[in-house]
């Protein structure tokens, strides 16, 4: 090969030099644009996880307040615990997170333990109260709908939780009106205090609970209504769930922080 040749491939081999360089250029770019793309979105996702656990754990403290039993407590917390676990494989590196994990996973052992730190009261104070939780317990009832879609709860287990929901519905309404009920009677205001015994009664009515404890509820409760229209009086009568001495410290602090 002549020098004159190595001349004439001189500015072929700068472009094709040039164009390499180029491409080269454009890969790199895109693996990085690759890399930033799937850290934002796992980033994405680990805070999706965190906010499915944060909205568990906010039923589970209305839940602690007003429901005794733990089915649905422990339910929660089990899918808690699955969510930030999720958030966890991907975000192996964050101790407040894994820290975070392990708390909830011993507040797991607590709850099938049946211990919980404070006092239950399934009764609101006011209509609107009522009213509050109860929508927070619909919301409830459409994210174990939300569960079941995803895979993330078996039919059987999601129509379980759905009849734990709407008896805890039902126990909380008939309590609170018998609780208004309870409050009309120590002012010895007789019309309200029997529209509120009718309420529950209605409530009690479209239960699920067995038709001879059914049954008998309602007695009772028809009961007292004859009993106050015979003598006139509620003052005089024994509280269905308010105490005598009026709502407790404890009872006000419990269902105020349900509203917070």
């Amino acid at each position: 090969m002549t020098h004159l040749d190595l001349e004439r491939m001189h500015p072929t081999f700068i472009i094709a030099l040039i164009a390499a360089l180029i491409i080269g250029s454009f890969i790199v770019s895109a693996i990085s644009y690759s890399r930033q793309q799937a850290l934002k979105k796992k980033k994405q996702m680990v805070k999706r996880y965190q906010q499915q656990a944060d909205e568990a754990l906010s039923y589970i403290s209305v839940l602690l307040q007003i429901d005794e039993q733990y089915g649905l407590i422990t339910q929660l917390q089990i899918l808690v615990i699955n969510a930030l676990s999720s958030a966890a494989r991907l975000n192996p590196d964050d101790r407040q997170l894994q820290s975070h994990l392990s708390t909830q996973n011993n507040k797991l052992n607590e709850y099938k333990g049946e211990q919980r730190p404070n006092e239950v009261y399934c009764w609101a104070r006011s209509d609107s109260e009522l009213a509050s939780i109860q929508s927070q317990l619909s919301q409830l009832s459409k994210l174990f709908d939300l569960f079941r879609n995803k895979g993330d709860l078996n039919p059987a287990k999601h129509q379980e939780l759905q009849v734990q929901v709407q008896k805890l519905q039902h126990e909380l309404s008939t309590n609170t009106y018998l609780y208004q009920a309870d409050c009309f009677a120590e002012q010895n205001n007789i019309t309200p205090y029997q529209l509120y015994i009718k309420q529950a009664i209605q409530v009690i009515k479209k239960s699920n609970i067995s038709t001879k404890f059914k049954n008998e509820r309602i007695k009772e409760l028809s009961d007292r209504i004859q009993e106050v229209k015979r003598t006139g009086k509620t003052s005089n009568l024994k509280n269905f769930i308010k105490k005598s001495e009026g709502i407790t410290e404890d009872e006000d602090s419990a269902l105020g922080e349900i509203l917070e």
